[in-house]
């Protein structure tokens, strides 16, 4: 019962992630009239650790990124950035399906039986950014938005002692987050970035946290290699639950558009 949000593996056309720094040219003045939009496609490594738990079943999680992309069916992840002076507006989205993934076996499920979970992961971040410092090398931006989740899982016994298999169901929710990000210019090529945020609302605490180096290949174009850790604690409806750690290396890279 693999409720799995672990691995945003995603190689997408679209967008800037919330988990990526955005461009490293500090230099662009906060007075500037023009709307600038940069889009980073990337690769999020993550494995994962926690219980989920649906219709009253519970299970304990541990899976490697390697458990996850083995049974990855799709994946389409990403985040645009638009900014004009001071203000800037970030749409993250998420989209993933992993299935037949190995289960730990459910409570009073008999150790023969095969435990199989498909899951569907759907997430939509909107974000307000407000630059509150910027100079030749360092900008300071205050962060703040809504986390929607959809969750939805299926879980198939083979072969089936109960007769009631397969379970399903859905859960979302929204919450709202607040939080910073900071971009530092080491050389003119090398630049640091770190971003975390927080919040609760249909859960009961969610929270995010992450840091890394990116190297800017031309005027518009920059490589980044990051670590991100993440936590989520849903207690829903229905028996739903989802307490959730995900982390692992980030490897992307941000366009500027204009």
């Amino acid at each position: 019962m693999l409720l799995r949000t672990a691995l945003c593996f995603a190689i997408c056309a679209a967008v800037h992630g919330q988990v990526l720094p955005g461009q490293l040219d500090t230099q662009i003045s906060v007075d500037d009239d023009h709307w600038r939009l940069s889009i980073s496609p990337y690769l999020w490594l993550a494995g994962t650790t926690g219980a989920v738990g649906l219709a009253g079943h519970e299970a304990q999680v541990s899976s490697s990124f390697g458990d996850i992309l083995s049974h990855i069916k799709f994946g389409l992840m990403g985040l645009s950035e638009a900014r004009r002076k001071r203000v800037g507006i970030l749409v993250d989205f998420l989209f993933i399906r992993v299935g037949d993934q190995q289960a730990v076996p459910l409570a009073g499920i008999p150790n023969g039986v095969n435990v199989e979970a498909t899951q569907n992961t759907f997430t939509l971040s909107p974000y307000l950014a407000y630059r509150l410092y910027q100079n030749d090398r360092v900008s300071m931006d205050a962060l703040a938005g809504i986390r929607y989740w959809h969750l939805g899982a299926a879980i198939k016994l083979n072969p089936d002692p109960i007769g009631g298999s397969p379970f399903s169901g859905t859960n979302n929710w929204a919450d709202g987050v607040g939080g910073g990000r900071l971009q530092i210019k080491l050389t003119p090529r090398i630049g640091a970035f770190f971003l975390g945020d927080a919040g609760a609302g249909g859960a009961d605490v969610t929270w995010q946290a992450v840091t890394g180096l990116g190297y800017k290949l031309g005027k518009s174009a920059t490589l980044q290699l990051g670590y991100r850790r993440d936590y989520v604690d849903r207690y829903g409806s229905s028996g739903f639950i989802f307490n959730m750690t995900q982390q692992g290396l980030i490897l992307g890279s941000t366009f500027e558009i204009n």
